[in-house]
């Protein structure tokens, strides 16, 4: 994660010609667990509230989310989709707005998962990376320096630093906020030489970033950190 996905996605779902071609839009958060129940409890909570939270039944519920889609036109986000070998969950989810009277409704799905692509039959992907180095130099040393004052000292190790995120906004975001708390060539050189980066596995990996942020917090701040872990997503 970290890439920008979810903000390429809310980006397109707030857009000004897509909230006019479609009369309704709906955003759910899908994470590790899809279950079609909670799913389109979600769904329809998007259109009306806590209105049918106490309803169990999938048919039930199935058939007011047809109700509610069967003459607009619908854009449905899925953010962050994990599992990938359940078709006949993600089948039944759709079923209610497969039997739709519209036609141009579309799907949005973003995942980690090239597999989940596969398994939701989707027509068109687009597989993002991480910002070219310019972007995302300028993105960095917003988020490091702000409006202090750029040392030659400090830019030549932000520029090292940064070329270890490998082009996430998110660890750009994470590393650069905390290179900001202190100006100084210690500081900096110390995220520079933090061991963390050793275990740093492909391209991809964002995991040392945060480790080394969460490692600089104040322990009253991890243990916060370490209480939310213990609820799901």
């Amino acid at each position: 994660g970290g890439v920008g996905k979810t903000t390429l996605a809310r980006l397109l779902y707030n857009d000004a010609v897509i909230k006019k071609h479609f009369q309704l839009r709906v955003w759910i958060y899908v994470s590790v667990n899809f279950d079609e129940i909670k799913l389109t409890h979600d769904f329809l909570e998007c259109l009306y509230g806590d209105r049918f939270e106490k309803i169990e039944d999938l048919n039930k519920l199935q058939q007011l989310t047809e109700d509610a889609v069967k003459s607009k036109r619908l854009l449905l986000v899925m953010d962050d989709i994990w599992e990938d070998h359940h078709t006949s969950r993600w089948d039944t989810f759709l079923a209610p707005l497969r039997r739709t009277q519209v036609k141009g409704n579309r799907i949005l799905v973003t995942t980690r998962k090239f597999s989940v692509v596969k398994m939701t039959g989707a027509k068109d992907s687009l597989k993002l990376d991480g910002l070219m180095e310019g972007d995302f130099w300028c993105l960095f040393k917003e988020c490091a320096f702000g409006n202090g004052k750029q040392l030659p000292k400090l830019v030549y190790i932000g520029r090292q630093i940064a070329k270890k995120l490998n082009g996430y906004p998110l660890a750009a975001k994470t590393v650069g906020t905390l290179l900001r708390r202190k100006l100084d060539t210690e500081h900096w050189m110390r995220i520079l030489d933090n061991d963390e980066w050793k275990h740093q596995q492909g391209n991809e990996d964002i995991i040392p970033a945060l480790r080394i942020s969460y490692n600089h917090l104040p322990f009253p701040l991890q243990r916060c950190f370490s209480y939310c872990a213990l609820f799901p997503e």
